[in-house]
């Protein structure tokens, strides 16, 4: 008949000094965990995980241009004032702040002709409702107004909100990582001894699609192209415990 040999699994294990600790044997006997010279707490477990989080953008703007052409300076002025009040009455009816937009106004000669140009920058919270608006702007308005396509990104605080929620997915996957690991040789996952993020990458766009805004032709290929994707790596290190069994009574 064969003799019971035990399973040793070697391992390194880091003392609470600074100093690095020379290999210890791990001997496991019977599914209970012993390390000779090493007490419980400087037993631990290091991994490194990735966590991932992408969002789509949550703010739009456009841009509305209103063109008149005149032999008169204040008559060039006076069609795009007409067509300005329209535009801003038509933004403040659905709900657009002052502080969401811009005017720019601007006069030059083309010719013997008075050219009067005329911007309004718009920024929405609410993507469909920019999408209505300016189809609203391009049907009720002339050829002299043009509505450029929407671009689209994001609001500060849903930056910061992604960037804590990778970090957070990388701690868990890292927990868990390290459970699987240590159920394997039979022991359990204590408490955190440190967690570090080690790199932090924010990624605009997929990698499947073009990086150059210009070629994006459609609002859905815009969208896409302004998606965030934060990627936190961090490394962890947790201690171990030896499994307790239940005592069934």
């Amino acid at each position: 008949m064969a003799s019971y040999r035990p399973v040793r699994v070697f391992a390194e294990m880091q003392n609470r000094t600074v100093e690095k600790s020379p290999q210890k044997i791990i001997q496991f006997d019977d599914n209970r965990a012993a390390c000779e010279g090493v007490s419980p707490g400087d037993r631990q477990i290091r991994v490194t995980a990735v966590g991932e989080v992408s969002q789509p953008p949550d703010l739009s703007r456009f841009t509305v241009r209103v063109t008149s052409k005149k032999d008169n300076p204040q008559d060039a002025k006076n069609s795009v004032a007409r067509r300005l009040d329209y535009i801003v009455q038509t933004l403040q009816n659905h709900g657009i702040k002052e502080q969401d937009l811009h005017i720019h106004k601007h006069l030059s000669r083309s010719d013997s002709l008075y050219v009067m140009e005329t911007e309004v920058g718009v920024r929405f919270g609410d993507i469909k409702k920019s999408e209505s608006v300016g189809n609203l702007l391009v049907e009720k308005l002339d050829d002299t107004v043009t509505v450029s396509l929407p671009e689209f990104f994001h609001t500060n605080q849903s930056l910061e909100s992604l960037r804590k929620q990778a970090s957070l997915v990388a701690i868990h996957n890292a927990k868990q990582k390290a459970q699987e690991m240590a159920r394997f040789v039979h022991l359990s996952v204590g408490r955190p001894v440190y967690i570090v993020e080690e790199d932090s990458q924010e990624i605009e766009g997929h990698t499947d699609t073009a990086s150059d805004s210009v070629t994006m032709t459609t609002i859905q290929e815009r969208i896409s192209n302004a998606t965030i994707t934060v990627r936190s790596r961090v490394s962890a290190s947790f201690e171990l415990r030896p499994k307790v069994k239940k005592v069934l009574r």
